[in-house]
């Protein structure tokens, strides 16, 4: 989720929800966003990294997605792709996997406006729905095991 009280507050009106999903050493992305103040800035959609929440951090990849823009260009859905390149700010690629598996890193889209930035959102893990079934799975195995051992 993008807004602008991530980005700073203030004036900004913009939200946005942006998907990405990450094979190997390649994420993909796509969503929308809508409600911009300003026209988004040529090349003004990054990934900044690494920073939690409510911290600034550079550019990390500068994106040039296929962006369709509704009118007056405050608006539209986004998608690309982005292979990780190791030394991007001195980070090697396990580095980077693990700021982004931590929630270190965030999308920004920046626009006439906000040149800083108009709308934020940090990047954060979603476990597979797999991996929820199989823990819960183990749980279970582990409940059971526990009253049968209690029984003997």
């Amino acid at each position: 989720m993008l807004n602008g009280a991530q980005d700073g507050g203030g004036a900004r009106t913009g939200s946005g929800i942006i998907n990405l999903t990450l094979t190997g050493n390649t994420f993909t992305f796509s969503g929308s966003f809508s409600g911009l103040s300003g026209t988004v800035n040529n090349g003004g959609f990054h990934i900044h990294a690494p920073a939690p929440a409510g911290v600034n951090a550079n550019v990390l990849y500068g994106l040039f997605p296929s962006i369709t823009f509704d009118a007056g260009n405050r608006s539209g859905t986004i998608n690309g792709s982005q292979t990780l390149v190791a030394g991007q700010l001195g980070f090697d690629i396990p580095t980077q996997l693990s700021q982004l598996n931590g929630g270190l890193w965030y999308f920004n889209i920046h626009t006439s406006t906000f040149g800083g930035g108009e709308i934020r959102g940090q990047i954060l893990p979603v476990p597979e729905p797999s991996t929820l079934a199989l823990a819960a799975l183990g749980l279970g195995g582990l409940v059971i095991w526990k009253v049968r051992r209690r029984a003997v």
